[in-house]
């Protein structure tokens, strides 16, 4: 009997211990209100990082416009022209986003294909490994008629090997000049390109000097979208320009944050003053943070109509 008594005794201590062992089991890793915001906190910045810092730079996208000019030329109904800018190679745009750049303009199956500078960052030194891949890469880009580049102010870093690099892939480069482009008839079109206005004066008479008489439409190629309100009365009847990177971090109603100089609030996409159509490039790459919201990095392609 004595025995028995005992034995229930302890299988009722092992009972209360593994009872207030459950109970104390949860309140172990039970977190207070106030960690549990700072761990959502670390997680939502370690997201963010990632996402703008890293994910972001590789999902290239394409813009598309359709360009309506009842003055453009009806041969030239139909013509599609892409733009790229401001790879700031070396920074966040390295070999692979080149070469996905590469593959989305392609797929544009552009006549014109446009780049409006800034190859370089001001901040990075290219290997000689480096300006042979982007001498190699930038050769692939296909245009029906032609490819037309101009100089960004951050490839002042090295004037002359950016001249050689786009030379070598296939790039006219127009500095304070232009050009006439046939395309499916005798009557062209004009495109001009100047050099970044942050390093060079435009020379306004002698870029819209042409051996052909009242070419009908004009497209101007420029760096710093500003110039818009530069123009000393000419009249181009497009613009396209790059430089201002969308602001980089771009927030919901209010735009990009992070602004340049020679923007003038015009950060993206289409802006018109005086009857000029002006399209603004947010770019590829970056500059001064390596990062992007809300703000991937993009080509713009455009299809133009004359109805």
């Amino acid at each position: 009997m004595v025995e028995e008594k005992e034995k229930k005794v302890e299988n009722k201590k092992e009972n209360e211990n593994q009872e207030v062992q459950k109970e104390e089991t949860p309140n172990q890793f039970h977190l207070s209100t106030g960690k549990k915001i700072i761990l959502i906190g670390i997680l939502c910045i370690i997201l963010l990082f990632l996402y703008s810092g890293i994910w972001i730079h590789k999902n290239i996208i394409i813009k598309e416009y359709a360009i309506i000019e009842p003055t453009l030329p009806s041969n030239f109904n139909g013509l599609k022209i892409t733009q790229f800018s401001d790879i700031h190679f070396g920074r966040t745009t390295n070999e692979t986003e080149v070469e996905k750049m590469v593959k989305q303009i392609n797929l544009t199956n552009a006549d014109i294909v446009i780049f409006n500078g800034d190859l370089f960052d001001e901040q990075i030194i290219l290997s000689d490994k480096s300006i042979d891949f982007l001498k190699n890469t930038l050769k692939n880009i296909k245009a029906k008629q032609k490819k037309y580049a101009i100089i960004g102010d951050s490839d002042y870093k090295d004037i002359e090997k950016y001249k050689d690099i786009m030379t070598t892939a296939g790039f006219k480069i127009l500095e304070n000049e232009n050009d006439l482009v046939f395309y499916e008839g005798n009557n062209p079109i004009l495109i001009m390109g100047i050099t970044s206005t942050q390093k060079q004066e435009p020379n306004f008479e002698t870029l819209w000097k042409t051996d052909i008489q009242n070419v009908i439409y004009k497209i101007l190629i420029v760096h710093e979208p500003n110039i818009i309100n530069h123009l000393n009365g000419y009249h181009p009847d497009l613009i396209l320009a790059g430089h201002s990177l969308g602001g980089l971090i771009s927030l919901p109603k209010i735009g990009g944050i992070i602004k340049k100089d020679d923007t003038d609030g015009y950060e993206a996409g289409y802006y018109e003053e005086n009857g000029i159509k002006l399209y603004v490039t947010t770019g590829l790459g970056t500059e001064q943070i390596p990062f992007r919201f809300l703000n991937p990095p993009s080509i713009q392609f455009y299809r133009f109509y004359n109805y």
